[in-house]
């Protein structure tokens, strides 16, 4: 680099919120210190989208990114689209390089020639936390290596109790976790598999596996020893153990102790996991890599082993993110800290023997999104057939590995395809235009016709630029296998096969099902109560303006925070809608957790959101001609068969309105499912778009993604046709009134 040249290194570690930052903004100024005329710049890992997506995005964008951090089990994936930099030969060429320094988690970032693509930031086995304070109550020691299954389930039957005598289980032997990781050690510790040794393989229908997840099924549905909280999205909130209601919580990782040091109400531990006929747990970790869109790669991997060097692992392990990946900084009083809970922090580094990866090579998390609805059912359902969930879980997996061993194999369509495709588009478009015009006025009206044009010219670049032309794209991309993070050159050509996918897509059926019963449900009592509010609300006075206001801002309120909200008040365990139900003799449902209730729970949470619709009705009422009113009621008619057979009908172009709205947001409910479910349990609440965006950004197949964009698009077409085509019995417009 040149004397005064400047140049940028973007860099996506870590949280402006989390305590490391401080830290990793001296180590951004100390290397620019060093390379004059760098600039560092961190950019945080969180935003409206999660951690994982929003690399993604980025290199998506193919925007500049030099550095991120990524998961273990996105390895596999990233590494099949062409998005890291082989650091293997910087490794090679740096005569500091020392691979022993590290420990052997390090080889979870190599590819199938042994190609070192990243370096650990930190990682954690799994293991068994436990309240010593529940066990000691119970008179029981705490675990130690070498426990097994049966001393599980016995500890957890002696600390599983009614505590208050309220008929109701308040204390629970185990919160016990229900992602794929985290039940792949039960599996293991049962001499079973994940995939077979070639990858290529799912074992999960094997005797091993079902007997495994029987295991875990008996001590929810059985025993009932063991609680329900712990699912992959309640992690970060505020749950059982930590509220000292569970004597143990796991199988789970190093992370939760930066959560757990603001207890100070009992005294809690860790313990290596219960084995079965094998010691085995499981490794979660992440790493540090370069990506594709790096401009310097050189200059990326000296900040990766700054990164994964002492100083900053040192940090790490003093606030409690995650074992460090070197040597020394894993085997220092940064990390071991015995006057710290946890006391036995050593167990960390003593399951590492029994310790492995999912298989990295694979991508995991689809295969984990892939099993989910059927994991789910395993752990969830009342009543489940384990052995036929398994064999679905390996027919799923064996399918999507069929499909990733021939999919890099289509051929890739021509240089400029998409600027040609573009090109149809807008000559196709004018051709309609002009078509539709048909013969164009002359003279004054001429002229009127340009300087309206000309009023909507910029209106009308901006749809053609920011919708039509995505529109068109995307419409090419069904027709095509892309991820986003290659360059759109690498689209590969497949015709229709994405849209014969969804046909026998079982998980699209079921979200093509999900989406249309919560319309279908939501829309028609969506409006009824906005128009029974509106109707009540229609006379002006002091207490009137304050309702509607109260009604109206629900429907102004992010949908993040109503998600919220409703979660909390409908936990099946601790909701306030459960404890109120209690307290009248009701048993309330497990809401989001049972797929029977799920859909219901979308709609009562759409419910509290009508404001919108009511103002349009109270607008629409402001407006009928009260003296029809009138004159029914001095013709005897009451309060009902004058709303019903005067009022409404004249509400019908609103109505319409009404329903076309609803049917549109109820077709693209998204961000309530995301944050309260993520589409379970099982599949019952993968509405249409959250299942558009996983397989879009998770999946990383944005080609299927695109097919099952246009499918919505078409099917909402259709249904706001019909029920245009349907409302000309009962929608009924005033005439133009004068001459």
């Amino acid at each position: 680099m040149r004397d005064g040249e400047h140049r940028e290194l973007v860099v996506m570690v870590d949280e402006r919120a989390f305590e490391s930052w401080p830290q990793l903004e001296q180590l951004a100024r100390e290397f620019e210190a060093s390379h004059p005329g760098l600039e560092v710049k961190l950019a945080d890992m969180q935003g409206a989208v999660g951690q994982q997506d929003k690399s993604r995005f980025m290199l998506s964008g193919n925007l500049q990114l030099d550095v991120m951090r990524i998961d273990v089990t996105e390895l596999g994936a990233f590494l099949a689209e062409g998005a890291l930099v082989d650091l293997q030969p910087y490794f090679d060429a740096d005569p500091t390089w020392d691979a022993s320094a590290y420990l052997p988690m390090i080889d979870g970032m190599r590819d199938a020639r042994g190609h070192l693509f990243g370096l650990t930031s930190t990682f954690t086995p799994y293991v068994m936390y436990f309240n010593r304070d529940l066990l000691r109550a119970a008179g029981l020691d705490a675990p130690r290596a070498g426990w097994t299954w049966s001393d599980l389930l016995g500890a957890c039957r002696k600390t599983t109790r009614d505590s208050d005598g309220d008929g109701r289980v308040d204390q629970w032997g185990i919160s016990l976790t229900q992602w794929l990781q985290a039940v792949a050690p039960w599996i293991w510790q049962n001499g079973g598999d994940l995939l077979d040794e070639t990858n290529s393989r799912s074992r999960l229908a094997e005797p091993e596996a079902v007997e495994a997840l029987r295991f875990l099924r008996k001590l929810l549905h059985e025993e009932h020893v063991a609680s329900f909280d712990a699912s992959f999205e309640a992690q970060l909130s505020q749950g059982l153990f930590q509220a000292g209601k569970c004597a143990f919580y796991g199988p789970v990782g190093y992370w939760e102790t930066y959560r757990f040091k603001a207890i100070r109400d009992f005294e809690w531990d860790v313990a290596p996991l219960p084995r079965g006929t094998h010691d085995a747990t499981a490794i979660a970790m992440t790493a540090y890599v370069v990506p594709r869109t790096s401009p310097d790669p050189k200059l990326a991997y000296e900040f990766v082993r700054l990164l994964a060097g002492e100083h900053y692992q040192r940090r790490l392990a003093q606030i409690g993110n995650g074992v460090p990946g070197l040597k020394s900084a894993a085997a220092s009083s940064d990390f071991l800290k015995p006057d710290v809970a946890p006391a036995s922090e050593h167990v960390f580094l003593d399951v590492l023997p029994s310790a492995r990866f999912m298989p990295p090579l694979a991508n995991w998390r689809k295969i984990q999104d892939l099993c989910s609805a059927e994991l789910q059912g395993v752990l969830l359902a009342p009543e489940c057939d384990v052995e036929q969930a398994c064999r679905r879980m390996a027919d799923k997996t064996d399918a999507f590995l069929a499909r990733e061993r021939v999919r890099l194999a289509r051929p890739r369509m021509f240089d400029g395809a998409m600027q040609v495709a573009l090109a149809v588009a807008f000559l196709a478009g004018l051709a309609a235009f002009l078509t539709l015009r048909g013969r164009g006025p002359s003279g004054a009206m001429r002229r009127q016709e340009r300087e309206g044009y000309s009023m909507i010219a910029l209106w009308a670049l901006g749809f053609g630029a920011f919708f039509c032309g995505p529109a068109v794209v995307t419409l090419v991309l069904s027709l095509c296998e892309w991820s986003p993070l290659r360059t759109l050159d690498d689209a590969r050509w497949i015709g229709l096969e994405n849209y014969a996918r969804l046909a026998g897509d079982p998980t699209f059926h079921a979200s093509l099902g999900a989406t249309s019963l919560y319309a279908l449900l939501s829309v028609p009592l969506g409006l009824a109560v906005a128009l029974a509010l509106a109707l009540l609300l229609r006379d002006d006075n002091r207490w009137t303006s304050l309702t509607r206001t109260v009604v109206y801002v629900p429907a102004i309120v992010s949908p993040v925070i109503v998600a919220a909200l409703w979660r909390s008040l409908l936990d099946p365990e601790r909701g306030w809608v459960n404890n109120a139900l209690f307290a009248l003799g009701i048993r309330g449902p497990a809401w989001t957790r049972d797929a029977h209730w799920v859909i219901p729970s979308f709609v009562l949470m759409s419910v509290w959101s009508v404001g919108a619709q009511m103002l349009v009705f109270l607008a629409a009422l402001k407006a009928v001609d009260r003296n029809v009113e009138d004159a029914a009621r001095v013709d005897g008619a009451n309060a009902w068969r004058r709303t019903w057979h005067v009022t409404i009908p004249q509400l019908g172009p609103v109505v319409l309105f009404n329903v076309l709205m609803g049917v549109l947001a109820a077709f693209q409910i998204f961000a309530q499912a995301f944050l309260v479910t993520q589409g379970g349990p099982g599949d019952a609440s993968r509405f249409l778009v959250l299942y558009l965006y996983e397989s879009g950004f998770r999946h990383l197949d944005m080609g299927y993604a695109s097919a099952i964009a246009w499918t919505l698009f078409v099917l909402l077409g259709v249904i706001c046709l019909l029920v245009m085509r349907g409302s000309r019995g009962w929608v009924h417009y005033a005439a133009r009134r004068g001459g």
